[in-house]
């Protein structure tokens, strides 16, 4: 296979997106655009992206603006440059493009985790007529403070703006997922249940950042555009969408989570939903000790898509 790395200038405001495209040897079967989480980076998904291409599917993944290369200078890591959700969706459309330009003509897959996955239900919300189905991998659970935690963040960014890093907003939005786990001694437990990568996960300055106002607003607004029922009309409602989620991660809620999220997208009109709940796993489902059965599963259903 084939991996490359490289970057453009995004159409918002022109900072450097650094993009990770991973390709299969000989002509690809379909072709996957792929969003990360929140608090993390592109190169973490290698391991998925190279199993996934052995199989002959072409892989991108951008750093969403903020994390990983897409910053101007460390010391902005976590920061959006004020674009929020706006500017990250603006980014991953231009990759979605680069992606469709480079595959003409072959399926395009979508797959987000986290954040990401927030990130893929906008853009399937907009785009969704292009893709041939879409996985969502620990997708936040619907949030009803999200509304309200918008407005605190705006606050916060008119009195100290948005690279301010605010311990408040972190405690706000994370501090329950901890407190599941208190008894581990790491506000980063909730993540993995192997204690070394949670180790690993803390131990990396490019996930283990004190976040913005800026950043953590983007989050919550690409909550507020997921979960918002308007403008669904033009969406295909016979594209195939799985929700994969570990049963003990308290963002995604487990299969309370995962029931709901299918729910919400059958109620959108979505008629080939799916979702599976891994027993014993937590946040990053595809990390976990038995992360290959997870990507093997996300796999097979890609292969029944195409």
């Amino acid at each position: 296979m084939k991996e490359a790395w490289f970057s453009f200038p995004s159409e918002a405001d022109g900072l450097e997106i650094s993009v990770l495209l991973v390709e299969p040897e000989g002509e690809a079967r379909g072709t996957i655009l792929m969003a990360h989480g929140f608090s993390e980076y592109k190169e973490r998904y290698l391991p998925m992206m190279r199993r996934w291409a052995d199989k002959g599917f072409a892989c991108i993944i951008n750093d969403h603006r903020g994390y990983g290369r897409s910053v101007r200078a460390e010391e902005d890591l976590g920061y959006t440059y004020e674009l929020g959700a706006e500017g990250t969706l603006t980014d991953f459309r231009s990759t979605a493009k680069l992606l469709a330009e480079r595959y003409p003509g072959k399926k395009m897959f979508l797959y987000g985790h986290s954040m990401g996955s927030l990130c893929a239900l906008n853009y399937l919300k907009r785009y969704g007529s292009e893709l041939s189905g879409v996985i969502l991998s620990a997708l936040p659970a619907h949030n009803p403070a999200a509304g309200a935690g918008v407005q605190y963040l705006k606050l916060k960014q008119r009195l100290r703006g948005g690279r301010y890093r605010d311990e408040n907003a972190e405690k706000l939005i994370f501090k329950s997922y901890a407190s599941a786990f208190r008894d581990e001694n790491s506000k980063y437990a909730w993540i993995n249940s192997d204690p070394a990568l949670v180790e690993a996960y803390a131990a990396d300055p490019h996930c283990a950042f004190p976040g913005t106002v800026d950043g953590y607003l983007s989050l919550l607004e690409l909550m507020l555009g997921a979960y918002d029922r308007r403008n669904w009309d033009n969406v295909n409602n016979l594209l195939p969408v799985f929700i994969a989620v570990g049963a003990c991660d308290p963002c995604a809620a487990g299969e309370k989570g995962a029931s709901a999220g299918e729910k919400y997208l059958k109620s959108l009109g979505f008629v080939r939903t799916e979702h599976q709940v891994y027993p014993g796993m937590r946040h990053e489902i595809h990390n976990e000790p038995r992360g290959t059965q997870v990507m093997d599963d996300m796999l097979n259903r890609l292969l029944l898509w195409l």
